[in-house]
């Protein structure tokens, strides 16, 4: 991992122009490469309008669609379908559809290593034929649902955002239904850079850009072991790892813990935490808490 994410301003919600696009959003954006959406549904309709938006996103950008899970093949397959001329689009290779089980158990186990290695191949092949990249839609919401592999889900999640930043040219809207338990929800949505949801879910958000980490939102001692799994799941590599705190609004002791314990999980397989654009409140937090002590980290990059 290395350390070329870029300062942006406080406050900038989805961006485009070099540099992923982030944030809350309202409705599908403009299909951009390496798109990673997490979008909680309340309604069939509510479903539906987002699936067309993405997938003719896709369509419009010459990428192969794969659509994923009994509810978006049944939305696809309708009358009256988001999408048109669905046969001659798998007839001509431009759309494939799997249930949850073909995608998701077919490579033995539900496991973010298994998981990403299906959607490179996946990818690649797309590639290899001639397209732009793959556009996934999946309704993670069965695996949500159940216990065994809801614990793997949010790490996967979170494996899933760096290779789609950093991978061939995949692109995915995640989608979960609205009803789903508050925990589970925000455990998924925690690793999308682009989040469609309630108010308040998530409280942050942590994702990949240009080869660094970037920590948004807000953390507390409710968010902070969730903040934990998922830094501790993140695929870190070489002797740097950076996270970028310009979008962090707030974080408290218990927040600061969770990153000194990664640093330091970090400092033990020979990495450094570098920490850029870190608020006062983290600077002065670090040194009041005696963080350095247990984990030593770089501060760069002028604070908020």
């Amino acid at each position: 991992m290395t350390s070329a994410c870029p300062l942006l301003p406080k406050g900038t919600a989805a961006y485009r122009g070099g540099v992923r696009a982030h944030g809350l959003v309202s409705a599908v954006p403009t299909a951009e490469p390496a798109d990673h959406i997490c979008w909680v549904y309340a309604d069939d309709a509510h479903f539906d309008a987002a699936v067309r938006q993405f997938l003719a996103g896709g369509l419009a950008r010459g990428e192969r669609l794969l659509c994923v899970g009994e509810r978006v093949i049944d939305s696809v397959r309708a009358e009256g379908s988001p999408v048109d001329g669905v046969e001659s689009l798998i007839a001509d290779g431009r759309l494939e559809m799997l249930t949850v089980a073909e995608a998701y158990a077919a490579t033995g186990r539900f496991a973010p290593e298994t998981q990403r290695a299906f959607y490179d191949a996946a990818t690649r092949r797309a590639v290899d034929d001639g397209y732009r990249g793959l556009r996934v839609v999946a309704d993670v919401t069965p695996l949500a649902e159940d216990d065994a592999s809801r614990s793997h889900l949010a790490t996967w999640e979170h494996v899933a955002d760096e290779f789609v930043a950093h991978g061939p040219g995949m692109s995915a809207l995640c989608a979960y239904r609205g009803d789903l338990p508050a925990d589970a929800l925000a455990d998924a949505a925690s690793a999308h850079p682009l989040v469609h949801a309630a108010p308040g879910v998530p409280a942050f958000r942590l994702f990949f850009d240009q080869g660094c980490l970037i920590l948004a939102g807000s953390v507390d001692s409710f968010d902070a072991d969730r903040l934990q799994r998922l830094l501790s799941a993140s695929p870190v590599e070489g002797s740097l790892a950076t996270l970028d705190l310009t979008f962090l609004t707030f974080i408290d002791g218990a927040g600061c813990g969770a990153l000194a314990r990664w640093a330091r999980d970090l400092g033990a397989r020979s990495i450094t935490l570098e920490l850029r654009g870190a608020p006062h409140l983290v600077r002065r937090m670090w040194s009041i808490l005696s963080l350095d002590t247990l984990a030593p980290v770089t501060f760069s990059g002028v604070p908020a």
